[in-house]
Formats: C-alpha cells, sequence, structure tokens
C-alpha cells in the first residue's frame, strides 16, 4: 500500500491511502482512507482526531470486532485519557473500548493486542522508544457478508499529560479480531498502518521531547530520576560539528539540586570520558549514576543538569542543536 499526502487546509491535514489494484480482496483487507489530524496543539489541550476507514467483508464469516490501535507517547497516558467513538452507515454508531491486556491478539504468539502491535510495527517513524500502542476495539461484532463496512473513528484525545513540549508521529493501525495482523501469503495484508506527519505540541513547562527528528545527544531512560543510571548517547553523524575526529569526547555538566546549589563537572577525565560505540561509529556513550557524579549528600536532589559536548582539550563545545547554548536534561519519573 503506498501513501501519499496532501495538504489540507491550514491547519488540518489529510492522509489519503491510494487503494492498489488487489489491496481489497473478498477475504478482507480492512483500509484506512484517509486521517484528519491538527499539525499543532497545546500541552492538555483535547486534540479530535478522525480515522476512516473501509472493511471489505466476505460471505460466511464472523462475528469479528473491528481493531483499532494507534501509538502515543507513554507520557500522554492515552488510555486514561482517550475516547472514542465511531460512526458508521453499515455498522451503525457505538463506542470503542480499551482491549484488556490480558486479551491475547489473534495470531500474536501469544502476545496482547498492545504487544502484538509494537513487535509488528514498532514505534513507527519516531527515534525514541517511549512510546506505547493503545488498543481498542467496537462494541459490537460484524459478519463477513461480502458487504463493505465504511466509517470514521472520532477519537478526542487529551494531549501532553507529561506537561512535555513534543514533536511525534502518531501511528494509526486497524485490523480485525478474527485475522490480526497477517497476510492471504500472497502480499495481501489484514490490517494496514499509517504514519501522519509530525505533531507538535507547545505551551508545556517540560523539556521539547522531539520523536521526529535524529538529536545530537539523547539520554536513556528518556525520564528518570537522579538515583537512577542513565546512559547519555552524542551522535556526530547528525550534522558537522566543530568538534575535531577522534576517539574520544567529554561531558561537561552542571547540576541544579533542589536545595539551590549548582554542582559543576567540567574535567577531561576518565570520569567524564565518552567512548565511542561501536570503533568508527562516531557515536559516543557515557553512563553514569548522577546522584554520585555530582558527588550529592543523601538529602539532595538534582532537579535539572544542563551539559556540553567537548574536546579532549575542552576548548571546544558543542550544545543543543550544535549552538553555544547546553543540553538540558530535567529529573522526572513521569
Amino acid at each position: 500500500m503506498k501513501l501519499y499526502l496532501r495538504i489540507k487546509g491550514k491547519r488540518i491535514w489529510h492522509l489519503c491511502a491510494l487503494v492498489i489494484l488487489g489491496i481489497i480482496l473478498a477475504c478482507c483487507g480492512e483500509v484506512i482512507t484517509g486521517v484528519d489530524q491538527p499539525f499543532t496543539a497545546t500541552v492538555g489541550s483535547v486534540v479530535p482526531i478522525t480515522v476512516h476507514v473501509s472493511i471489505p467483508t466476505a460471505g460466511g464469516g464472523g462475528p469479528d470486532y473491528f481493531i483499532f490501535g494507534f501509538l502515543v507517547p507513554k507520557g500522554w497516558k492515552a488510555a486514561e485519557n482517550t475516547t472514542i467513538t465511531y460512526t458508521s452507515p453499515t455498522l451503525g454508531n457505538g463506542s470503542m473500548v480499551l482491549i484488556p491486556n490480558t486479551t491475547l491478539a489473534k495470531n500474536g504468539g501469544g502476545l496482547n493486542w498492545p504487544d502484538d502491535m509494537k513487535k509488528t510495527f514498532h514505534i513507527g517513524g519516531n527515534l525514541i522508544d517511549d512510546m506505547e500502542w493503545v488498543a481498542y476495539q467496537t462494541d459490537k461484532a460484524f459478519t463477513h457478508n461480502g458487504s463493505t463496512i465504511t466509517g470514521d473513528l472520532n477519537i478526542k484525545i487529551k494531549v501532553g499529560a507529561d506537561n512535555n513540549n513534543t514533536l511525534v508521529k502518531l501511528d494509526y493501525v486497524i485490523t480485525d479480531s478474527g485475522n490480526g495482523f497477517t497476510s492471504d501469503g500472497n502480499g495481501t495484508y489484514y490490517s494496514e498502518k499509517v504514519a501522519p506527519s509530525c505533531l507538535q505540541l507547545t505551551g508545556g513547562t517540560g523539556d521539547l521531547v522531539d520523536f521526529c527528528n535524529p538529536q545530537l545527544t539523547t539520554i536513556n531512560p528518556p525520564k528518570s530520576l537522579d538515583n537512577d543510571y542513565i546512559t547519555l548517547t552524542f551522535d556526530g553523524n547528525v550534522t558537522k560539528t566543530t568538534l575535531p575526529s577522534s576517539d574520544v569526547t567529554y561531558i561537561c555538566a552542571t547540576a541544579y539540586t533542589s536545595d539551590g546549589q549548582t554542582i559543576s563537572i567540567c574535567e577531561q577525565t576518565d570520569k567524564t570520558k565518552m567512548v565511542q560505540i561501536p570503533s568508527g561509529s562516531n557515536k559516543y556513550q557515557i553512563t553514569f549514576w548522577p546522584k554520585a557524579f555530582f558527588g550529592l549528600s543523601d538529602t539532595q536532589t538534582i532537579i535539572k543538569m544542563d551539559y556540553f559536548i567537548t574536546d579532549k582539550t575542552g576548548n571546544v563545545k558543542v550544545g543543543y542543536g550544535n549552538t553555544s547554548s547546553p543540553f538540558e536534561y530535567t529529573f522526572k519519573c513521569s
């Protein structure tokens, strides 16, 4: 299935699926014919999204439930902050019901629906693995009688529950409970996934979390406390920087504590050394325990950290977006 994008208005884009001959077979072949999703939204707002679907059915099958999943940042807590209804001239109107994690996916190898979606579609076009699939099904079943069921899924989701400004690609997938994510053996799948352009959230107080664009640095896990081990990675392939080619780089970091102290560690020693992994990759990593790295007492906590990547002399520093401003990381558990 080839997907093409066209702009519809200033704020809403419409993703159209080109239905290639042979995709819709008599046996099945759910199709997402379009998605209406805003380009931008405000953190904490309720965003309307409409997914247009077409479900060909064959005679003598079912009853099956229509399955819908979408990929969102974990911090949005979508299962708690989303409602989905559907309108259909053939199936009628109703609600999409959150599928319990105890329900196993058809042909999913023992996985539940969200885990099967994650295994099959991964994190889509996003670059940070802090995403989750959320799975729903219709509140009524349908039979395969040769008709084509059309309709709209009407999503209302409160975005940015973690209060972070965000750039993210929300993915959408459909199938039915009788087939799951399988094919007819000839290359035609009983499901379909579409990935619209990035959605940008603004108005939050947290760090910008950019799932869409390659970053000079990333921290894993994306959300952590100062008492957790973190791995900081610098990717010198994203863009050309002023750092000379070498097999090592260093971090120059400053911690801001809950009791108002500022603690800087800016030295070119084994403590701050980043190792190129693998050799020749131009990607450098360091794993450390922030509380110990900055020498905090038991009663102190780190609220945020900013940092630069430096060369072995410490004279060349690279910051956020390849500028002289530091990278920033806020410590939080969600």
